[in-house]
């Protein structure tokens, strides 16, 4: 696997994660190796239609190289030690677990620093290449940007249930959003990913819980609210490219080992007045 193949560009295999936020934070890879002359199959069960028209999309397994998200599955693991030209992004390394840094070859992220930032960082390690946080998503013809002006699209659910801040406080700030003349939404279950970028785009606002609509949303420069359950993993893992906040449990409730009520019970701690008071003072601005 990864063996050189006489073509005149090297062909590199951008390997995600499985969520739609990383398919959309490692597509600024894939868009600027494709920039530096590389030939790029991004590598993600995720397709964006017309959002990403022209790139393409595979398993990877005729490429020269892989630059690899590496994301502790087994997986990653095996795609890692494969022998050839593997570039690993780390979001963070343990030597007993996988092995000596590899000068020129391995990233591993700055915790304090957004997804985003690290792999327009990882880019200037690697590869020498001066990126942007763009990652090639363009608006397909006849969407308008925020053609909904008042529309709040509200995202209540994710990949993970103990992500989710509670429904009923999101229905809460849906009726007080109306009647302060706004229209929220709850997203439906899109038929595709592209219809709900689409859906997104044409928002006014978005309010949701950490999961893949929220990348969404600050891709699109939609101003964005979202509620996360820890203020050290939001830093790294909070939308990284602006207009957005992030609301976390205060950090005076205790984290202790052997307690840890912060991250056991942290949707208590965070109220629909802060929601509000957020959205008003950082969002709707």
């Amino acid at each position: 696997l990864f063996q050189p193949k006489y073509r005149d560009r090297m062909k590199i295999a951008v390997v995600c994660a499985p969520g739609v936020g990383d398919a959309m934070i490692l597509h600024i890879a894939s868009y600027h190796l494709t920039l530096a002359g590389y030939e790029v199959v991004t590598v993600t069960p995720h397709r964006f239609g017309l959002w990403l028209s022209g790139y393409v999309f595979g398993d990877g397994e005729d490429c020269d190289a892989v630059f690899l998200q590496h994301d502790n599955s087994q997986k990653a693991e095996e795609i890692r030690q494969k022998k050839g030209l593997v570039y690993t992004f780390y979001g963070s390394h343990q030597e007993v677990k996988h092995g000596k840094l590899r000068e020129g070859f391995d990233y591993v992220c700055d915790l304090n620093q957004p997804m985003v930032a690290n792999v327009v960082l990882s880019l200037k390690h690697l590869f020498s290449i001066q990126a942007t946080p763009d990652n090639g998503f363009r608006a397909p013809q006849g969407l308008i940007h925020r053609r909904h002006a008042k529309r709040i699209a509200i995202h209540a659910t994710s990949g993970h249930p103990r992500r989710n801040w509670p429904e009923e406080k999101f229905r809460q700030f849906a009726k007080w959003a109306e009647g302060e003349g706004f229209e929220p939404s709850f997203l439906p279950s899109f038929p595709t990913i592209e219809e709900l970028c689409s859906f997104i785009y044409e928002s006014g606002f978005f309010l949701g819980n950490d999961s893949g609509p929220g990348h969404i949303a600050s891709c699109l420069q939609i101003p964005n609210l979202v509620i996360g359950r820890e203020e050290r993993h939001m830093r790294h893992w909070r939308p990284g490219w602006g207009l957005g906040e992030i609301v976390v449990p205060p950090q005076w409730v205790p984290n202790w080992k052997g307690l840890r009520l912060r991250e056991k019970y942290w949707k208590s701690f965070i109220s629909l007045k802060t929601v509000i008071n957020t959205f008003l003072n950082q969002i709707n601005k």
